[in-house]
């Protein structure tokens, strides 16, 4: 019987394709089975049959033929000579002897065969998807053929995928350029390759439709000519559906304001020792010391006090309102202790481990959680260190950085929490809020990014995740939300780790390492490497104000040292930012400015500490002015090697490196350029010279430019200030246009 790649196929006939492949031993569609789904959903195939040995085809099918083994063992047709391309209508049954003979000694049987027209030759590309628990679909794209086994230059989103979603994967592949056309090459019908992929994944696709037992999904290749795209081989997988482990019950409606966990008034303490100090003690003694104004209600079965504050038996006994728990019981004791507080507490954060974390306590979390529900109490954790709300004088680590902040952070991992606000707080961030999440069996990292978006506190957002699934239920919040604000992505698990035992290519290369910066990617997020990078990248995105809009991504770098400048650009150039000279005219004028020999002034502008004491370093507002005025960089990196300058220059010219500062602020006032200043404060390692770093950049940072120990930080930061302020202005837009 003779099946019509081009026949639609309806849900029922899926379920029975379904149904069919859970018998063969591949656990496949046929290729035909296959093509027809393509088909039904517009995506190009080529026109064939499927027939059995031996019988002859019609004549509508035109040669040159491609002749396809059909097998219900085999996966890979190529590597067992089970495809035969160039064939005329009269070799089909000397082709199919050959062919069965081939596949026999590797053993296989030949049940059929697929013959269809040949397809113009055309650039091999990829297009898979894999479904997996908790993602969804996860879409790759890369240059097909055995190139993308050997080079594995391949680009991954979430579907749905919009289609400027699916031209950036596309740009991103080191290949693109062979699409292009490169030195000669076919140019590549791309928009007809979009086209392809929409159909597939797009927010209509042939992915939405299929039912949970189609877990790969391979189109390997897709020939894209100067004028078509044509899926010529397809591949669907019939697997056990996979629950992700998190998933979870549908939003129940509880409230989602989170204002009383980031000022809370009425704080109680569960697990706190009258005898013996503890994590809970300390905690108190943490809110004491910062300052935290509102009432701590000690919650103790037997003591009268603790910590010098009067306690109570149980939740139950507190006579008003409670907004914020901290719980740090044994993980047996927690749910019965939050369930007295039914009415009267509005968010618990259990610092306690011992739940989900581990396979023994996974029941006692679910347990847990439906307590909590059933209480109308927010659960935080568990297995977390607590919350950080500066305005709330709020904090889960001693002698905490309390000045008010506009950067809200959450964060998968209790520990990496403390590091956050520590080196966050050296590298000049004002926090709005630190929260741990832990497991995150109730409120989620989204939850909490969701209502950032919405705090008119909070400017700037960071995320610690080590979660591929919360990272796409932040994806689907960001993708979703009216306003934007700057996110910066810091990922834990970035190996190759999570590839899985796959039949498609898709689901061999679909690595942590690759699913991070798709999402990044595809929900505007600015990852980064180190936790390092993260504080430079939330420090530059508080610091400046984004409201400026450069164009471009052009650099221009100033300061003392030209090998140091050197070094600046080559960093630049790494985070894709360019410093090319600067106009004859701009050059001219810096000339006339009578500075004395030495400097370097194209770009970047070289200047000796010499040059620097001209006006005791006012000189460099006059230099920032020509610059700014004869040209538009997108940022202005300064750089100033302060042991130097106050060395040579502190007892004959003054506070050279502190006028340069404001010698920069004052240029970019006066200037009408759209140009981000950013500054880079060197050091010899002395402590006189890191003591006056920290007088310095805090005198920038109140400028508001943001300070940084070296070019590399500088570089990123700046890269993530234009990722990041681009997005922002354009989601601006798009909410004004609506």
């Amino acid at each position: 019987m003779s099946v019509d790649t081009a026949q639609p196929c309806t849900r029922d006939a899926v379920a029975e394709l379904i149904s069919i492949a859970r018998e063969r031993e591949s656990a496949m569609f046929t290729e035909a089975e296959g093509k027809s789904l393509l088909s039904a959903f517009g995506i190009d195939t080529p026109r064939g049959i499927e027939i059995a040995v031996g019988q002859i085809i019609s004549d509508d099918i035109r040669e040159p033929l491609v002749v396809k083994a059909i097998s219900s063992t085999l996966v890979h047709k190529s590597d067992a000579g089970g495809v035969r391309v160039g064939v005329r209508r009269d070799e089909i049954d000397e082709v199919a002897a050959r062919m069965g003979e081939q596949l026999a000694a590797a053993g296989h049987r030949l049940n059929g065969l697929l013959v269809e027209e040949m397809v113009p030759s055309g650039h091999e590309v990829i297009v898979g998807a894999v479904r997996a628990p908790g993602l969804g679909w996860t879409v790759m794209v890369g240059l097909g053929g055995v190139l993308v086994e050997i080079f594995e230059d391949v680009a991954f989103g979430l579907a749905p995928l919009a289609n400027e979603q699916i031209l950036a994967m596309l740009h991103e592949l080191r290949g693109m350029k062979v699409l292009d056309g490169a030195r000669g090459g076919e140019r590549a019908d791309i928009p007809a390759l979009v086209t392809l992929i929409s159909r597939l994944a797009g927010p209509n696709g042939l992915l939405q439709s299929l039912p949970d037992d189609v877990i790969e999904i391979d189109l390997n290749p897709v020939i894209v000519s100067g004028t078509r795209a044509v899926a010529v081989d397809a591949r669907f997988v019939v697997g056990p559906v996979e629950v992700a482990e998190s998933a979870r019950e549908d939003d129940d409606g509880r409230a989602t304001d989170f204002t009383p966990l980031f000022h809370p008034r009425r704080i109680a303490v569960l697990g706190a020792s009258g005898q013996r100090p503890n994590l809970a003690n300390r905690f108190i003694r943490n809110i004491l010391g910062g300052g935290f104004d509102g009432t701590i209600v000690p919650i103790h079965p037997t003591s009268d006090s603790i910590e010098g504050l009067p306690a109570v038996r149980s939740l139950s006994e507190v006579d008003q309102p409670i907004d914020y728990a901290f719980v740090a019981l044994p993980a047996t004791r927690v749910g019965e202790a939050l369930s007295r507080g039914a009415g009267r507490v509005r968010f618990a954060q259990v610092v306690s481990s011992g739940f989900g974390e581990v396979e023994e306590g996974q029941d006692l979390e679910k347990t847990l959680v439906q307590t909590v529900r059933d209480a109308g109490i927010r659960l935080i954790g568990p297995n977390c260190l607590g919350t950080h709300a500066s305005a709330g004088r709020l904090s889960f680590v001693p002698d905490a950085p309390l000045t008010p902040g506009t950067t809200a952070v959450v964060s998968q991992s209790g520990g990496l929490s403390v590091d956050i606000l520590r080196v966050g707080s050296l590298r000049g961030i004002d926090f709005h809020s630190v929260v741990s999440i832990g497991n995150g069996a109730d409120v989620t990292a989204a939850e909490l990014v969701e209502s950032a978006l919405r705090n008119d506190e909070v400017r700037v957002i960071g995320l610690y995740l080590e979660s591929l699934a919360a990272a796409r239920e932040v994806l689907d919040v960001l993708t979703q939300a009216e306003m934007r604000k700057p996110v910066v992505l810091l990922a834990g698990g970035r190996t190759s780790e999570g590839s899985r035992a796959a039949t498609s290519h898709t689901g061999a290369l679909a690595g942590n390492h690759r699913l991070w910066p798709a999402i990044a990617r595809q929900a505007g997020m600015t990852l980064v490497d180190s936790l390092e990078d993260f504080a430079t990248a939330l420090h530059a995105l508080s610091t400046l104000d984004l409201r400026v809009k450069p164009n471009g991504r052009d650099a221009v770098l100033f300061g003392n040292g030209g090998g140091a400048s050197v070094l600046g650009a080559d960093a630049l150039e790494r985070q894709g930012l360019a410093t090319p000279p600067l106009a004859d005219s701009v050059v001219e004028e810096l000339d006339d400015l009578g500075l004395p020999p030495g400097n370097g002034l194209r770009n970047p502008i070289d200047v000796p500490a010499g040059t620097l004491a001209v006006k005791s370093g006012a000189i460099a507002k006059d230099v920032l002015a020509v610059v700014l005025a004869g040209s538009e960089p997108a940022v202005l990196i300064s750089h100033l090697n302060v042991g130097i300058i106050q060395r040579n220059l502190g007892e004959t010219h003054g506070d050279v490196t502190g006028t340069v500062i404001d010698s920069i602020a004052g240029a970019r006032d006066e200037a009408t350029s759209n140009t981000h200043q950013l500054l880079v404060l060197k050091t010899d390692g002395s402590a006189d010279t890191e003591a006056l770093i920290k007088t310095y950049a805090h005198r920038a940072r109140t400028r508001g430019i943001p300070v940084f120990p070296a070019f590399e930080d500088a570089a990123l930061a700046a890269r993530a200030v234009l990722e990041q302020g681009q997005r922002t202005y354009q989601a601006s837009r798009d909410a004004d246009g609506r």
